[in-house]
């Protein structure tokens, strides 16, 4: 099957009968699409039929089907691009809290591009009992532990450790990730896309063997951002906490 027919695939539910006393029809539209979005019948980047098909689809006008398509748009699943077509919106990780690491060279300004290197992979029994909570794992639920570290000019700047339940990604530790981002591997080695991320911030204090990876003294201050990251059907795929160094951390922002 080629990309452009993947891309505009048909949703299985049939036609949207008008209820008496029930929902509009636009609302059931949309909990239809949204539900064939939550099972992944089209995924992020792919490109809805248009609203005319879809209209054909539940037996509705495409005017019932483009206030569907807006309620939508609103909530951030999908985006209009007008003279393309809409499309299932990609996490955008430019939103992380972790952006807020900035890497930029003193004399220019100018952005630098700091590595990812894997210091370890292995399959663990199980998480740590609140994490395991946080994935909704059950109990002695096997998952995949990654830790790396973002360096920037041999300098460590981040740990970033990893909780993946194993079930899902088995296999995975036969990669060799390298600079590969750990999203795009889940998307091409296993077909799993992440689709949302929450994410929180506090302060907290490195020791041991993170505060040797960071190269700081133990007791040192660092910035934790925990993130639980989901796929379809809101699985959580991956629990991670990044912990970096607070003299790299830099928050800005402009108001109005």
């Amino acid at each position: 099957m080629d990309m452009s027919s993947r891309e505009r695939r048909a949703p299985s539910a049939g036609k949207i009968e008008e209820q008496s006393g029930g929902a509009p029809l636009y609302r059931q539209v949309c909990d239809q699409l949204r539900a064939e979005l939550d099972r992944g019948l089209w995924k992020p980047g792919d490109m809805l039929p248009t609203e005319a098909e879809l209209g054909a689809v539940y037996g509705v006008s495409a005017g019932t089907v483009r206030q569907a398509v807006m309620s939508l748009v609103r909530e951030g699943l999908i985006v209009r691009r007008p003279g393309k077509g809409t499309f299932v919106t990609r996490l955008d990780g430019s939103r992380s809290l972790a952006r807020f690491f900035r890497f930029r060279e003193g004399a220019s300004g100018k952005a630098l591009d700091p590595a990812i290197r894997v210091v370890t992979m292995k399959k663990l029994r199980a998480a740590p009992a609140p994490i395991a909570e946080a994935m909704q794992l059950g109990r002695g639920e096997p998952v995949m532990f990654l830790r790396r570290t973002l360096v920037q000019d041999n300098t460590p700047i981040c740990i970033y450790d990893s909780y993946l339940p194993y079930d899902r990604v088995a296999g995975l530790e036969r990669e060799t990730l390298g600079e590969k981002r750990l999203y795009r591997a889940l998307e091409e080695n296993l077909g799993i896309h992440v689709v949302a991320a929450e994410e929180k911030l506090r302060a907290g204090v490195v020791t041991g063997d993170e505060a040797e990876l960071l190269e700081v003294e133990d007791g040192a201050p660092v910035i934790l951002i925990e993130r639980t990251a989901y796929t379809h059907n809101g699985v959580v795929i991956e629990w991670r906490q990044t912990m970096g160094r607070s003299d790299r951390f830099v928050y800005r922002i402009r108001l109005p």
